[in-house]
């Protein structure tokens, strides 16, 4: 604009036309001003005498270019301040719309901050609460471990039971040392033992598994709590900051505003898996409970019924024994009695055997006497056959007493040994007794099979 008012006003002057005719000078300057010959030289003189520049004496202009130039003054005055006011308005326009844009958007990033905050307080509660529960389940199965360990240290007792029944019954005698129903059924109870020893074992280990994952989703709960607590905090500073705020300062570092990778899904979705991991270690978790619950349970159900077997094995083996010793016992009052009166017999038969000798000794005397008759007095009569019928019947008769005493002792023999036999077996049958009722049964009450449940269950 300036160069086209200097072009005008430049063009306006070299329009004016050169003064060219001589100035005539009047007396009282002739004296002062040399002599140019027209007025404008005369002009031209005066403004050298009064030090005008070279330039003012250059041009001239009339008056209606001044008024011209004024007018124009005036015109691009009014243009100038009209473009002015229009630009005060615009501006002032642009500044209420820029500051109401400004206020807007920040009550828009205050609207956006504090949805976030509910929205990471939301997320952080539903955190907070599954890490509750997860603690609550780590407890749970701690408890739930402890009660399978302690049931698994209950076995040993009864472990150590069966084997010194069984060592004990290992000290029968004779023909008692039998593998009867006892000594199966005290070794399937060693059997079922040692498999829930084994299944009670692997339910400790899947436990230890389960606590492990627990714990896992346990801290990463954790680092998600912290994270979310510490953007909670700082969400929240950011929400009660406002323009009069003290300690605002620009930032102007470009990577603070590109250094954020997650997206709001990948935020949620780390969470979700998170609480989704938790659920899951819970829900298999509490599967692990019931399966340690049931183990023990059913173990407990099945060794108690094992043992009340085998005590019933055991009361009808001594039932067995104590009737065998009862009969035994029976048998040897029996031989008892009939030895006694195969004594008496045998004590009769001899007492009969020597009353046969003073019969004897008469008859064979007087057969001797008679013999020495002399001559035809040897004569066979009835005195001499009956002499020998008699000796004949009474040696007879001392055959068959002796007989019989041998008879009788041979049977008196073989009733003490038979008596013996019976003292020996029943001796055996006590023992047998003794070591049943006495180490094992005995042994076996110490066993409190309630006490493989544990306390609480």
């Amino acid at each position: 604009m300036e160069d086209s008012l200097s072009n005008m006003y430049r063009n306006s002057f070299n329009g004016l036309p050169t003064i060219r005719e001589p100035v005539q000078m009047t007396s009282a300057y002739s004296s002062v001003l040399p002599s140019y010959g027209t007025k404008r030289d005369v002009g031209k003189a005066l403004l050298q005498t009064l030090g005008a520049p070279s330039n003012a004496i250059r041009d001239r202009k009339a008056p209606d270019q001044w008024n011209a130039a004024l007018n124009m003054h005036v015109r691009l005055s009014d243009k100038d301040k009209n473009k002015a006011e229009t630009q005060r308005d615009a501006s002032n326009r642009l500044i209420k719309e820029l500051d109401q844009k400004t206020k807007s958007k920040q009550a828009e990033i205050n609207r956006r901050l504090q949805d976030r905050i509910t929205t990471v307080a939301y997320w952080k509660q539903r955190l907070n609460t599954e890490h509750a529960a997860i603690c609550q389940e780590i407890t749970n199965l701690s408890m739930s471990k402890k009660k399978t360990q302690q049931a698994l240290a209950s076995t040993e007792l009864p472990t150590e039971v069966s084997h010194n029944c069984l060592k004990n019954r290992e000290n029968r005698e004779a023909i008692d040392l039998v593998q009867d129903l006892v000594d199966d059924e005290l070794i399937n109870e060693l059997n079922m033992l040692s498999e829930v020893q084994k299944l009670l074992a692997t339910r400790i280990g899947d436990s230890d598994q389960r606590l492990k994952n627990l714990n896992d989703c346990k801290s990463k709960l954790e680092y998600d709590i912290r994270d979310k607590e510490e953007c909670l905090r700082l969400d929240e500073h950011c929400y009660k900051l406002n323009n009069g705020s003290a300690g605002l300062q620009q930032v102007a570092q470009p990577t603070l505003y590109d250094g954020h990778t997650t997206t709001v899904d990948k935020h949620e979705s780390f969470s979700q898996d998170n609480l989704e991991k938790s659920e899951i270690a819970r829900v298999m978790s509490c599967l692990q409970r019931e399966l340690n619950d049931f183990s023990i349970n059913k173990s407990n159900d099945e060794l108690q019924k094992q043992s009340e077997l085998v005590g019933s094995m055991f009361r009808l083996r001594l039932k067995e024994l104590t009737t065998a010793k009862t009969n035994l016992d029976g048998q040897l009052e029996k031989t008892n009695q009939e030895i006694s009166c195969v004594e008496d017999s045998l004590h009769q038969l001899r007492e009969a055997l020597r009353s046969k000798d003073g019969p004897m000794k008469v008859a064979t005397t007087r057969f001797a006497v008679r013999s020495k008759r002399p001559n035809v007095e040897q004569t066979r009569d009835y005195v001499h056959g009956g002499l020998l019928s008699e000796i004949n019947d009474i040696s007879g008769s001392q055959e068959a007493l002796k007989q019989q005493i041998a008879s009788a002792e041979e049977t008196l023999h073989r009733l003490l040994k038979n008596k013996e036999r019976l003292q020996q077996d029943i001796e055996i049958k006590k023992k047998s007794i003794q070591i049943d009722e006495q180490q094992c049964l005995r042994l076996r009450k110490t066993l409190s099979w309630r006490g493989f449940r544990p306390a609480g269950m």
